[in-house]
């Protein structure tokens, strides 16, 4: 990803929450329904623990995150985006149960945090953010304790191809975009840094009832902000849901666990 791709990311994607949400929406509704619960529990938070959430969004992960996780965590939440740190920053006050949290403006490339001082480093689905991933992870082993824990999630070569057929076929064109960091890819990388790494799946199908829920997703990404790339997804997702009553999409992540 080159820095332009980067300034985009921050300053128009991922400047507020809108989009990203509009993503999440399909997951949430369409999918298994149990992504934070298996994260949190393949994980495994350490009661007392100081947690460093790298590319933190919205904040979702720990509104949602499940009971069963400590409420006693120390949280560094970390975005580029200054709407999204803000967006984070009103999500984990507002549910009260988190009481030591911190949410910085931030480059994953550059932590603001002391070499050594993270009990457990997150990077979901953020490292194919980036312009040099392996510099993230050199960033986040800098600051995970010797012991601790470095989590990354990506998504496999391939996932959720439907997705970036209907697009292809409703703009003519394939993307212009590279292929995001895989979590193949994303595993050599890893093994580079940290030696063992230990491999998580999940398996998921999105089962896509409602256009207008699938639209959503489809505009909100890069390519629709083309001249008439929006009137010519909807033409497209009209015709998908005329063949078929549900628009089905596969979908396989992958949670890569390291020690420091």
């Amino acid at each position: 990803m080159t820095d332009n791709e980067a300034r985009y990311l921050r300053e128009v994607q991922y400047r507020f929450p809108d989009r990203l949400e509009a993503r999440a929406v399909l997951h949430r509704r369409y999918g298994r329904g149990d992504w934070f619960a298996w994260l949190a529990r393949e994980i495994a938070f350490v009661p007392g623990s100081v947690v460093a959430d790298v590319g933190c969004g919205a904040g979702a992960l720990w509104r949602d995150a499940p009971h069963d996780v400590p409420d006693d965590l120390t949280l560094r939440l970390v975005d580029s985006s200054p709407g999204m740190v803000a967006a984070a920053d009103a999500t984990v006050r507002a549910d009260g149960r988190w009481r030591d949290v911190a949410v910085i403006v931030g480059d994953a490339t550059a932590l603001p945090f002391a070499d050594g001082s993270i009990d457990t480093a997150l990077a979901i689905h953020m490292l194919y953010h980036l312009a040099d991933p392996a510099a993230g992870l050199a960033e986040l082993a800098r600051v995970t304790r010797p012991g601790g824990t470095v989590a990354v999630v990506l998504n496999r070569a391939g996932t959720m191809a439907e997705l970036s057929g209907l697009v292809e076929q409703a703009l003519g064109q394939t993307s212009s975009r590279p292929a995001p960091l895989s979590s193949e890819e994303g595993l050599a990388l890893m093994q580079a840094h940290f030696g063992t790494v230990e491999v998580r799946r999940y398996d998921d199908t999105l089962r896509v009832a409602d256009p207008v829920d699938l639209l959503g997703y489809l505009t909100s990404l890069p390519e629709a902000d083309a001249p008439g790339a929006a009137t010519k997804l909807a033409e497209a997702v009209e015709a998908a849901f005329r063949r078929s009553e549900v628009f089905t999409i596969a979908k396989i992540s992958e949670l890569l666990i390291a020690r420091r």
